[in-house]
């Protein structure tokens, strides 16, 4: 049968002029281009084992770095023309040390959006700054607000990791230890700011509180294989609840710092985000990061939210970003309330809530401590002179520490005048709930009232 079919194609090719040609155009044509790709496969083939390309998105730190170390590169500050402002401001360390320089933000240069060509440890880089623009048919933003494109033209890799070493220590100074807070963007995180950390011990909460936190937290991170064995989910969840201005939040940044972690701040009421992007976020929490969501309660008042609030985040939303199937393990959320009655039981029951703790108002030990921190070489009988003008119950912490760094150089006047600033504030005497904080928290006041409500027992 083969035989007859090669007999007929040779008999079309001999008496179809037509025919013939066709399958010589169809032939020569492929050839042609297969030719036509030679030369393309060959310039890859050579690029790449001659250059190394790397991406960086505006989403990660290191874009920060790298736009850092572009706007000390000489190649910004002497031979560009096409130029993006930056601004950096100059602290007050940096001004006191040199009274005479001019105090005004400092204006900085960084390549345009563009190519740009530049050298790095004696070698060639083209550097790609591209911005995407909007999507103006569907009008939705777009994730990547900029991202670099780098070239080095070397296929020694070692020098994209100096690049971005060098970067890095010119944004993150070794000597200048900070932490990173991030915020919630659109479905992922972005770096927000560096600030410097806060020792322990500058927070002072009642009857050993803040030490329970710490070592709560510490045990938690050290059982990811006791966790995962037993097929528990690696999640830890803390509810602080409190009048306003008791410390919450500056005891998590405190935290914080004690296990050198960083600080991802999510927002419930961003008009940006809806229950697909936070879920994004609570699958994608920055490594090493604490989650801190502030005053929850002013998001979800009660289980029917209201038509016409801001947040597109639904209750049911929220709880499974918390801890459902897509949520993020090794995670520690640290969650804020100045209401807890006014939160759904759902919102705060075990497994999404670990440990609940009441941060109250100053007890006459905390007034004693936070004292001897302003005034150390005063002694315990002074600092016991102040605490006991400080009446249970009744006075924040911040407060406190208002009053005494308005005499930070006067003990004396820190003391007498205890009353005065008393008188000058209003207080809310009673609780929430009604219930005297006094009644609340018993009426003894040995070391001072007892300011730890543990709801749920510690794992051991």
């Amino acid at each position: 049968m083969i035989e007859n079919f090669l007999n007929y194609l040779s008999g079309l090719l001999q008496n179809n002029q037509i025919f013939s040609g066709g399958l010589v155009l169809m032939v020569g044509g492929a050839i042609l281009a297969y030719f036509r790709q030679v030369p393309s496969h060959i310039y890859q083939f050579i690029r790449r084992r001659v250059i190394t390309e790397i991406d960086i998105l505006d989403r990660d730190p290191a874009f920060q770095w790298v736009e850092k170390w572009l706007a000390q590169h000489a190649y910004a500050k002497n031979r560009a023309r096409s130029l993006t402002v930056r601004t950096e401001s100059i602290d007050y360390d940096e001004r006191s040390n040199n009274p005479s320089m001019d105090a005004r933000p400092r204006i900085m240069f960084t390549p345009a959006p563009g190519v740009h060509w530049l050298f790095f440890r004696n070698r060639l880089i083209c550097l790609h700054r591209e911005r995407p623009k909007p999507n103006e048919g569907s009008g939705q933003p777009v994730n990547v607000r900029e991202c670099f494109n780098i070239t080095i033209f070397s296929r020694d890799r070692r020098l994209a990791h100096m690049l971005l070493e060098e970067a890095r220590d010119v944004a993150l100074p070794k000597s200048e230890v900070r932490l990173t807070v991030h915020r919630a963007g659109q479905g992922y995180w972005l770096e927000q700011m560096k600030r410097l950390p806060r020792p322990l011990e500058s927070v002072i909460l009642a009857n050993g509180l803040m030490e329970e936190m710490l070592d709560d937290a510490k045990t938690f991170l050290a059982r990811r294989d006791w966790y995962l064995q037993r097929g528990i989910p690696y999640r830890r969840g803390y509810l602080l609840h409190g009048p306003p201005g008791t410390g919450k939040s500056s005891a998590v940044v405190a935290i914080a710092s004690a296990l050198q972690m960083d600080i991802a701040v999510l927002s419930l009421g961003d008009s940006n985000l809806d229950d697909n992007s936070i879920s994004e976020l609570f699958s994608s929490i920055p490594v090493n990061s604490i989650v801190l969501m502030e005053d929850i309660d002013c998001a979800f008042l009660e289980r029917k939210e209201n038509e016409d609030k801001r947040s597109k985040i639904t209750f049911s939303g929220l709880l499974n970003a918390i801890d459902g199937v897509a949520a993020g393990e090794g995670r520690l959320l640290f969650a804020t309330t100045n209401h807890i009655e006014r939160l759904d039981p759902a919102l705060i029951r075990p497994g999404r809530v670990d440990r609940k703790m009441y941060v109250g108002h100053a007890t006459r030990e905390q007034a004693h401590q936070l004292f001897l921190r302003f005034f150390p070489e005063a002694g315990n009988e002074v600092a016991n002179r102040f605490a006991e003008k400080v009446p249970l119950g009744k006075v924040t912490m911040s407060a406190l520490q208002t009053h005494l760094l308005m005499y930070a150089d006067d003990l004396d006047g820190a003391i007498a005048e205890v009353d005065d600033m008393l008188a000058a504030i209003n207080y809310g005497w009673d609780s929430p709930a009604g219930e005297s904080e006094t009644q609340r928290l018993g009426e003894s006041d040995r070391a001072g009232a007892d300011t730890a409500e543990v709801a749920i027992g510690r794992d051991k």
